[in-house]
């Protein structure tokens, strides 16, 4: 063949294979689009609700390894971060948090092939929902609970609800317009997600989470088995809650 004509043939070709990953581009964009949902004006400044997702699979080889949120200039920024497996089925995390000021929401994923991408979303709240220094109510500890959904089946992903009862201190006092420190930091600090020995998730809380935080996660239903939720506070005490899985 004329070595032009086989150039000529040869960029053809790599035409013709443009179109194919424009298209992969776009499957990429669209499985890293990160969601995060706040209202724009939140009434109560130490419970601001909060959900951030990914709709991205959740395969052994390729998953949403995490994601992390924070609130720019906040006077606690960093609010949570939440690990997750193939396990949850779906990459999301619903709870409440405490804002200072409001601002900006930033939500940074980590995927398994792709690395970390950001989104980020404006919220405006009234002032001072991080200033904590009413004395800890220690009697009103503990009460861990976790519900799943009654019917279940293998394969379907559900949503978890978790709780437990327990005061969310940052130790800031607003005073003269700053927030200083006056006391210690006292919160839930981790809350671990297992299916019997089986780690599923892991989710990190700063003292920014709200008192007696509410926290909604998705579960694969795989297997028969137990759902254990352990909650760790920043002291390292420890309560657990469980609820039999059966199909």
């Amino acid at each position: 063949m004329n070595p032009v004509r086989r150039r000529l043939v040869l960029g053809s070709g790599l035409l013709l294979l443009a179109p194919c990953r424009a298209w992969s581009q776009g499957t990429l964009e669209r499985e890293h689009a990160l969601r995060i949902e706040v209202p724009i004006l939140a009434e109560d400044s130490a419970a601001v609700p909060l959900q951030v997702s990914v709709e991205h699979p959740m395969e052994p080889d390729h998953f949403i390894r995490s994601i992390e949120v924070s609130l720019d200039k906040d006077p606690v920024p960093w609010k949570g971060k939440f690990l997750f497996t193939p396990g949850n089925g779906r990459a999301w995390a619903a709870f409440t948090m405490r804002s200072g000021s409001g601002g900006l929401v930033r939500a940074v994923a980590e995927c398994s092939r792709h690395g970390k991408f950001t989104a980020t979303r404006e919220v405006r709240v009234a002032e001072g929902g991080c200033a904590t220094t009413a004395p800890v109510d220690r009697a009103r500890m503990g009460n861990p609970q976790v519900r799943l959904p009654g019917s279940l089946r293998p394969g379907q992903v559900v949503e978890v609800k978790t709780k437990v009862d327990h005061d969310s201190q940052t130790g800031l006092a607003l005073k003269g317009g700053k927030h200083v420190r006056e006391a210690p930091e006292f919160f839930i600090k981790e809350m671990l997600v297992y299916l019997d020995a089986e780690k599923i998730s892991e989710f990190q809380m700063g003292s920014a989470i709200s008192a007696n935080p509410l926290i909604r996660f998705p579960l694969k239903i795989t297997r028969s088995g137990t759902v254990r939720v352990v909650f760790v506070n920043s002291e390292g005490q420890r309560w657990e809650a469980s609820q039999p899985v059966r199909v």
